[in-house]
C-alpha cells in the first residue's frame, strides 16, 4: 500500500513540475511553448493537471511493463500478471489522473481557505 502512495506522490510532483514549473533557465516553460507551437491545441496537454497526469500514468505503466520488472504502478502492484497489459495501462492512466486530480483539488481548497485569514 505504501508503494501506491509513493507512486501517487511521484505522479503529483512530476505533474506539478511539468504544468507549473519553470526549471533552470526556464527550460520547462520553453518546452511547453514549443509543444504548443508544434502540436497546436494538442500542445496544451501541459496546461492541465489531469491531462499531464493521465499521460504520466500510461507512460510509466508501459515502462513498468516493458522495461522494469518490479511493480511500480498501482495496477501492476495490485494485478501484475492477472490482467492483460492494455487493461493495466488504461487502469494506471485512470488511477493516476484521478489521484493527481484529488491531490490538486485538496491543495487548491487549502490554499483558498488559507488566503482568507
Amino acid at each position: 500500500m505504501i508503494n501506491i502512495i509513493v507512486y501517487m506522490l511521484f505522479a503529483y510532483g512530476l505533474s506539478n513540475l511539468l504544468v507549473f514549473g519553470m526549471g533552470p533557465y526556464d527550460i520547462l516553460d520553453w518546452i511547453r511553448r514549443g509543444f504548443k507551437k508544434v502540436f497546436g491545441k494538442l500542445g496544451n496537454v501541459f496546461d492541465c493537471m489531469m491531462c499531464t497526469s493521465a499521460n504520466i500514468g500510461w507512460i510509466v505503466s508501459l515502462l513498468n511493463i516493458l522495461c522494469i520488472k518490479t511493480p511500480l504502478t498501482p495496477m501492476m502492484i495490485l494485478y501484475k500478471d492477472t490482467l492483460p497489459w492494455y487493461i493495466i495501462v488504461f487502469g494506471d492512466l485512470c488511477v493516476t489522473s484521478g489521484a493527481v486530480w484529488l491531490i490538486n483539488t485538496v491543495q487548491d481548497a487549502l490554499e483558498r481557505s488559507g488566503s482568507h485569514e
